[in-house]
């Protein structure tokens, strides 16, 4: 199983969210931007992967981030492949 660990503080902004989100599944450019795009990638994983994500809260204060909340939570709906797991634990790399 693939164990991808985010950070909501570097999901606020679309912006930051793409570039975040791609280099960290190594999505392709293909994709595009926006959270149809986002959505589109989670939902085609074919690999058993768990996400965890830190600092939702970030994510819940802005309009992108707190879309990108629901995003994730979908695509881990219709994608058996895709585990979602929120955390209030802080993890020492993201500091």
């Amino acid at each position: 199983m693939r164990e991808v660990e985010l950070n909501g503080k570097r999901m606020t902004s679309e912006t930051l969210a793409k570039e975040y989100l791609f280099d960290m599944f190594e999505f392709p450019e293909y994709y595009g931007a926006d959270l149809e795009a986002i959505y589109d990638a989670l939902a085609d994983i074919t690999e058993e992967t768990r996400v965890s994500i830190i600092n939702r809260e970030y994510m819940e204060n802005t309009s992108f981030g707190s879309r990108l909340i629901w995003v994730f939570e979908d695509a881990a709906s219709d994608n058996d492949n895709l585990t979602l797991a929120w955390t209030e634990e802080e993890l020492r790399e993201y500091d």
